[in-house]
């Protein structure tokens, strides 16, 4: 059930359903076991959550035809294999917006729309798209706005440091365009009185379900990266990989996994991995399972 009407209920909690009515609960489970070695190549039996999230979000009209957003979102990684702080809760999405006509503005914990430019390409959630960004993927105290023009996108978020004495506020930006399978993005990140950064993505998903990407980034220390990645279907099976660089760095990493759609919102899959970068021993060989809700 993924009405929060039905939290509510079995919690004893009393609230109007027509406020409760566009809220809901989803997640995510993807839990897999296996065995990493570090950049040394010391080697350990794992336990990993990877991107396993609970969330809760939602909309509540108002009269004048706008409507009151929301979104709240922790990450259960380390509540799942207790590689942080034991049970605890981790903070991804955390905002209120008001959306109308004039697009949507949000506040509060955001993921950056610099970030984001290249996040709708990483469908392996191996991080390599994110990995490659010179910043947090999600910043606290953000002010954002977004807006669709048919198959284009736009958003921009003000960042304040609010640190006394200090200027380190963030302005970042993206443009994309998603139509017949073709994505395209860039994004834009700059910190007051620092050199920015930009990340260009590409991606083209076929009829069939087949999809390819790519995606550069040049950061605000003149580092260059790119990674590159593939899936191909075939019946309820896939296969599907990815290869990421840094320019003048020697070695790359590489990610290969296969899997099998069990069900609606749920697979099973095997990943292997090697990181050589920088004369790096890190690797990763496990089997795990993905549910959606």
């Amino acid at each position: 059930m993924k009405k929060l009407l039905a939290i509510a209920v079995a919690a004893g909690l009393a609230a109007p359903m027509a406020v409760m009515a566009d809220t809901t609960l989803y997640g995510k489970m993807k839990v897999s076991v296996g065995s990493n070695k570090n950049a040394a190549g010391d080697s350990v039996t794992t336990v990993d959550a990877h991107t396993s999230r609970l969330g809760v979000k939602g909309s509540t009209p108002m009269d004048n035809g706008m409507s009151v957003t929301h979104k709240v979102e922790f990450s259960t990684k380390n509540a799942i294999d207790n590689n942080g702080t034991p049970a605890a809760l981790g903070a991804r999405d955390a905002w209120v917006g008001l959306k109308g006509n004039f697009g949507e503005v949000r506040v509060g914990r955001h993921a950056t729309p610099y970030a984001l430019s290249s996040d709708a390409l990483d469908f392996m959630n191996v991080g390599g798209q994110q990995t490659i960004q010179d910043g947090p993927f999600r910043v606290s105290n953000a002010i954002a706005y977004l807006k669709g023009f048919g198959p284009i996108g736009f958003a921009a978020a003000y960042v304040p440091d609010e640190k006394s004495g200090v200027n380190n506020d963030v302005i970042s930006t993206l443009i994309n365009y998603n139509s017949n399978g073709i994505y395209a993005a860039w994004g834009h990140q700059k910190m007051k009185g620092a050199d920015g950064n930009d990340t260009l993505a590409l991606g083209y998903t076929m009829p069939a379900g087949h999809r390819v990407g790519f995606v550069y980034n040049k950061a605000a220390d003149d580092s260059k990266n790119t990674a590159l990645n593939g899936r191909y279907k075939f019946g309820k099976a896939y296969v599907q990989g990815e290869v990421g660089k840094r320019k003048d760095v020697d070695g790359s990493y590489k990610v290969g996994e296969v899997g099998y759609k069990l069900g609606k919102g749920t697979s099973v899959w095997g990943s292997l991995g090697k990181n050589n970068m920088n004369d790096s021993k890190a690797s990763h060989a496990r089997v795990g399972i993905t549910s959606n809700f």
